[in-house]
């Protein structure tokens, strides 16, 4: 019986269990020729197995020692030594103190954009040198994805377990009707019993990104695997509703149709873009390190119900024997508080807050797909201040104007008083009044002359504040500018949506990858600020993507109104 202790091969020490399920156990050992620590794979055999049967499991386990032992990257879990003890195939590997994505998930929710964007870049890279030697992983899953802990490899991520892992060309594993890989994360076409290939680990990796910023993968979760292979074969999934800035690659990378999913290569390379934002070189993002510290995280919907905005620190998953591993770490802060009672009214004005500071508005439901898709020219109408500064402006020009007048009556006054035989006066006299005061009589008349004259240039009339009018003018000039102007349209956008987004540069690098965006008839109430319309996009190459969309607007400081988030219901 295998217990803390053993030897194996008479070399490594077994000191704890750290994991395992059906097709074996994973081990904390000892390497006593070589003083380190290291994890050993137990491949179990079923009691009462046949001949052939066993030796299909001990088979399992060398073609996993093969394949991973082809593979030299700084995000995969090294393979040092393959050995047989009793008859039993021990795999040798990196030990990594870490939790799993999936552990990290659990305890503390859905993870930020830009992590999120820095961890798939990191194994999206790995995958990229385990499709160069040949071999399609078939299981890239949260849980098969490593956050390292403890002083020396925390933040540090490697992807494991090349257990169901194949090359290209070994026809010997080939069983009809048997599908491999965990159902949730797998890419339709396997659902529907095709051969994997590189393709299909973009989708996977797609899946498990999604699940981090989602909480729950595309097709969701259910304990019947058939159930769920027949949900995956179907390919019909919800757009993502936190993805952001990374919507557009995510989405390309669930396409159903493999053959337009994107290289792993340019997964990695837009990931890595979309990480490093406009503060970062993208070859520093594939070898930062990810801690997970609350301050990393922000205010973000859990599917399942709320947590605590800091939730107590809970225990790694690492070595049960105490090590350093074992350490306690607070898992993200990200957490499902409700948005009202965290966030003032949508119309009060604010400064765009950073990103991890901004918690959803009031009244408005979880933000959906793409960042809001906002406008780059102001509203035409700027009410309240504005007014009062028009207003003060006409008050100085009419008294200026005034002045004006009454100077030029002065100087003309003076002319016909010289002349004793008034011969001037019959051509003017129709427009003047015969008083002896020249004040009165040319100050007078250009009041109601100046006044009504410039009052409807400087004072066009417009829709109500808060009116539906207004709002659908707001949102009609917003997409009008989209996708060509994106610049402009960035000055319309409000903070909650500029928190989302990250930044300027992230708003016009998204909207790079639309040919046209068209907006349907925009359907408000008055005293409302929350609208909704149908949205369609085209993207560039060719695709076109309808939606509906509720879109929310905010008052800035300014009067004028902005788009502070646009969802799908």
């Amino acid at each position: 019986m295998t217990a803390p202790g053993t030897r194996v091969a008479g070399r490594y020490l077994l000191r704890s269990r750290l994991g395992g399920g059906a097709m074996g156990a994973v081990w904390l050992a000892r390497d006593e020729l070589l003083g380190r620590d290291v994890a050993v794979k137990q491949v179990l055999i079923p009691v009462g197995s046949d001949p052939e049967a066993t030796a299909g499991h001990r088979e399992a386990a060398m073609r996993e020692g093969r394949i991973a032992a082809r593979l030299t990257h700084p995000h995969a879990v090294s393979v040092y030594d393959m050995v047989d003890d009793g008859g039993t195939p021990w795999l040798v590997m990196e030990y990594l103190p870490s939790r799993s994505l999936a552990q990290v998930l659990a305890d503390g929710g859905t993870l930020p954009v830009q992590q999120v964007a820095q961890i798939g870049a990191q194994v999206a890279d790995a995958l990229i040198a385990v499709h160069a030697a040949g071999v399609i992983h078939r299981d890239v899953k949260p849980g098969n994805i490593l956050i390292g802990e403890g002083e020396r490899s925390d933040g540090l991520v490697k992807i494991t377990d090349f257990g169901i892992s194949r090359a290209r060309g070994d026809v010997s594993l080939t069983q009809t009707g048997v599908v491999k890989g965990t159902p949730a994360y797998l890419a339709p076409e396997v659902a529907r019993g095709q051969e994997p290939d590189e393709a299909s680990d973009v989708f996977s990796l797609g899946a498990t990104v999604y699940a981090c910023l989602e909480g729950t993968p595309p097709f969701g979760m259910t304990e019947n695997p058939l159930e769920m292979l027949y949900r995956v074969a179907g390919g019909d999934f919800q757009r993502p509703r936190h993805a952001g800035v990374l919507t557009r690659q995510l989405m390309r990378m669930l396409h159903n149709d493999p053959a337009k999913r994107p290289s792993m290569t340019e997964v990695r390379d837009q990931l890595a873009q979309l990480a490093a934002g406009r503060d970062r070189d993208v070859t520093e993002v594939l070898t930062a390190r990810t801690p997970l510290p609350p301050t990393l995280t922000d205010v973000r919907p859990v599917a399942g119900g709320q947590q605590p905005a800091v939730p107590p620190a809970v225990p790694t998953a690492a070595p049960a024997d105490g090590t350093p591993a074992g350490t306690t770490t607070p898992p993200p802060a990200r957490t499902a508080v409700e948005p009202a009672a965290v966030v003032p009214p949508p119309g009060t004005p604010e400064p765009a807050p950073p990103p991890a500071a901004v918690a959803p508005p009031v009244d408005v439901p979880p933000r959906a797909a793409p960042a809001p898709r906002p406008t780059a020219r102001p509203p035409r109408r700027r009410r309240g201040r504005r007014l009062a500064v028009l207003a003060a402006l006409l008050v100085a020009a009419a008294l200026v104007a005034a002045l004006v007048v009454w100077q030029l009556g002065q100087d003309g006054d003076r002319t016909p008083s010289a002349d004793a035989t008034g011969s001037s006066v019959p051509s003017s006299a129709p427009s003047t009044s015969p008083s002896a005061t020249p004040t009165a009589a040319s100050s007078s008349p250009p009041a109601p002359e100046t006044t009504p004259t410039t009052a409807p240039e400087t004072t066009p009339a417009g829709p109500a504040p808060g009116s539906a009018e207004e709002v659908q003018q707001a949102i009609t000039s917003y997409y009008a500018l989209l996708p060509g102007s994106p610049e402009q349209a960035w000055e319309l956008t409000g903070p909650r949506l500029r928190a989302e987004i990250g930044s300027r540069e992230d708003y016009i690098g998204f909207w790079s990858d639309f040919s046209a965006v068209q907006l349907g008839p925009v359907q408000a109430q008055d005293g409302s600020l929350e609208a909704t319309a149908p949205v369609t996009y085209t993207d560039t190459d060719g695709d076109v993507e309808p939606e509906e969309h509720v879109i929310t607007l905010v008052r800035g400081q300014d009067g004028r109104l902005l788009i502070d988030y646009d969802v799908q219901p």
